[in-house]
């Protein structure tokens, strides 16, 4: 019972906040003149995304030229800019696979040293006796 109420909320919720890709100076026309509560602005993919009081978005892709009048026009309008962060700079960090590695490697030449020195203590006392002695 509960999936179906929220199978059934999810498409609702989706429709209540549209999302619309438009051409640039349309965007830049609502920029001028609408009524904006934020902008989200993508530099790795030069789109911008805006948000209206009504929670409509819409998105379009900028002119790389055109960021800078993009900009000083929101900060002109006191609209609140986000950017959001670029995905290569998280793909950038190298994966650290060396601890497990270097742990795997320290137990194997620790239990290599300890059978070596088991082996050596093992022949000492086996050829250490004298001939005909008992180890009692």
């Amino acid at each position: 019972m509960m999936t179906v109420t929220l199978a059934c909320a999810l498409p609702a919720s989706a429709a209540a906040y549209p999302e619309t890709w438009v051409s640039f100076p349309a965007l830049m026309a609502q920029v001028r003149k609408g009524p904006l509560i934020r902008a989200i602005i993508n530099p790795a993919r030069s789109d911008v995304e805006i948000k209206f009081r009504d929670l409509d978005e819409w998105h379009a892709f900028y002119p790389r030229a055109e960021l800078g009048s993009l900009q000083r026009l929101l900060y002109a309008r006191h609209i609140r800019v986000l950017y959001a962060s670029p995905a290569t700079a998280a793909a950038a960090k190298p994966a650290s696979a060396g601890h497990p590695l270097r742990y795997v490697a320290f137990a194997l030449l620790a239990a290599l040293a300890l059978a070596g020195a088991g082996a050596l203590l093992w022949r000492r006392r086996a050829h250490g006796r004298p001939p005909g002695a008992t180890g009692g």
